[in-house]
């Protein structure tokens, strides 16, 4: 099982404006079985940014699951921006 963390910056300006996009995005997610789905802020801001970090866990079928986030990245409407910036790091149970 893998556990997916997709973290990137944003003005504390578009935080208000950008996760509800988020949470409706993640809610879609989070349909599929098994499937958990979590947003979190980073408690300290770095350089007066907000990190924000989407926690996806219960990924069986990584390929599979790449495609769905892409797809409901892509319906969300997130700034061109945000999508260049996002970076996924990706773990398993030992």
């Amino acid at each position: 099982m893998q556990h997916w963390f997709v973290y990137y910056k944003l003005d504390p300006s578009a935080v208000r404006e950008i996760e509800p996009r988020l949470r409706g995005m993640q809610q879609e997610l989070a349909a599929a079985p098994g499937i958990r789905a979590r947003l979190m802020r980073r408690v300290e801001p770095a350089d007066g940014a907000v990190t924000l970090l989407e926690v996806y866990d219960g990924i069986e079928q990584a390929a599979a699951f790449d495609d769905r986030l892409a797809a409901a990245v892509s319906r969300a409407g997130l700034p061109a921006s945000l999508v260049a910036q996002r970076r996924t790091e990706r773990f398993e149970d030992l």
